[in-house]
C-alpha cells in the first residue's frame, strides 16, 4: 500500500484481500478512503497517479472545499465538478472563496481524472436541525448567520452544536446522516455503478464521518462482515505513528482544532470507537431490516445494487 508522507488516514477501504460473507473477494486498488487530500506534497501527487485514481468523491461542501488550506496539488491534474440532484456540473470557482486559477477554462482532456464534490450538508438535513429550536431561537439564529458573513465567524453553527448536535450521540448524528442524505447517498453510489470511475478515492475534511458512514454502507452492499466494516472504522481512531498512516493521530491537534475548538464540537466528536459504527448498524437493521433495504428507500434499486456489487466483488 503506497505511504503519503501527507495523506492522513489513507487506506484501501476494508483492507487489502477483503472478502463477503460469501466468501467473493472484494477486488484490489479501486476503492480508497483517506482524509482531505489539500495538503499532498508533490512526491504524494506522484505516488497518488500511480495508483490510477480516476475519480475523487469529494463529500465537502464546495465552501468547505474552497476555504480549506492547503496547496491542493492534485487540483492540477483532477477536473472539479458538482454532482448535486443527480445532475453533474463543471465547479465555477466561487467569488469569495475561489483560490485555484485556471482550472475552470481548461479542457478535461488535460486532467487524468474528476473531482466530484458531493455535499452531505443538504436542506433536508440543516432544516431538520434547524427545527430542533424554539422559534424565537431559529429566528434570532439569523443574526448570527450575518455577523458570520460580515467577519468570517462560526457563531451560526457553533449555536446549532451546542444546542441540538451536542446533545446527540456520536451515532445518532450518523443515522441522521443516512436518514436525511438518501438522494446524496443514491447519486454517489450510482457514480460507483460504472466502471469507468475507477479506481475511487473518497474522502471529507479528516475522512471519518461523512467518509466512515458511506463506505459503511458501501461495504454492507457488497455484504462484508459487519466486524470487517466496524473495525475499518475504527482504523481512523487507532494509528499511533505516520508511518500506519491509516489513522488521524499524526494530525489529532489539528483535528481537535478544526473540531472542537472552530465549531464547538465535544471532544467524542474526534474519536472513532467502534461501539460507534456498531449502534449505527444495528439501528439501519433495527429500522429497514438490512442496509440493502435502507438503500431501496433511498431509491438505489437492487439491480443497481447487483450491479455496484459487480463492479467490486470477483466473479
Amino acid at each position: 500500500m503506497a505511504v503519503f508522507e501527507n495523506l492522513p488516514n489513507f487506506r484501501q477501504a476494508g483492507g487489502l484481500g477483503l472478502t463477503n460473507k460469501q466468501g467473493q473477494k472484494v477486488k484490489d486498488g479501486l476503492l480508497f478512503r483517506s482524509s482531505r487530500t489539500d495538503f499532498i506534497t508533490v512526491k504524494d501527487r506522484a505516488l497518488f497517479q500511480q495508483l490510477g485514481v480516476k475519480s475523487i468523491i469529494d463529500l465537502r461542501t464546495q465552501t468547505e472545499y474552497e476555504r480549506a488550506d492547503g496547496e491542493k496539488l492534485l487540483d492540477d491534474i483532477y477536473s472539479p465538478y458538482v454532482l448535486k440532484h443527480g445532475k453533474i456540473k463543471k465547479m465555477k470557482p466561487s467569488l469569495r472563496w475561489g483560490r485555484r486559477k485556471g482550472n475552470s477554462n481548461r479542457d478535461d482532456s488535460d486532467f487524468v481524472g474528476y473531482r466530484y464534490l458531493v455535499s452531505m450538508w443538504t436542506m433536508n438535513w440543516i432544516w431538520y436541525i434547524f427545527g430542533q429550536l424554539n422559534f424565537i431561537l431559529r429566528w434570532s439564529s439569523f443574526l448570527l448567520l450575518i455577523i458570520d458573513w460580515i467577519f468570517g465567524s462560526q457563531l451560526f453553527v457553533k449555536l446549532f452544536v451546542k444546542l441540538v448536535i451536542n446533545k446527540q450521540t456520536i451515532s445518532r448524528q450518523y443515522v441522521d446522516i443516512l436518514e436525511y442524505n438518501k438522494p446524496v447517498i443514491k447519486d454517489i453510489l450510482q457514480l460507483l455503478t460504472q466502471k469507468e470511475n475507477f479506481p475511487v478515492l473518497i474522502h471529507c475534511a479528516h475522512g471519518k464521518d461523512r467518509t466512515g458512514v458511506l463506505i459503511a454502507v458501501i461495504l454492507s452492499c457488497l455484504e462484508v462482515d459487519e466486524d470487517i466494516i466496524i473495525n475499518d472504522f475504527t482504523e481512523s481512531e487507532v494509528s499511533s505513528c505516520c508511518i500506519c498512516q491509516t489513522g488521524l493521530a499524526c494530525i489529532r491537534q489539528r483535528v481537535y482544532e478544526e473540531i472542537v475548538d472552530r465549531y464547538g464540537f465535544r471532544y467524542e466528536c474526534t474519536q472513532a470507537k467502534a461501539q460507534t459504527m456498531r449502534d449505527v448498524l444495528h439501528e439501519i437493521n433495527k429500522r429497514y431490516g438490512s442496509i440493502s433495504e435502507y438503500l431501496l428507500t433511498t431509491n438505489f434499486t437492487r439491480d443497481e445494487q447487483d450491479k455496484l456489487k459487480s463492479v467490486l466483488l470477483e466473479a
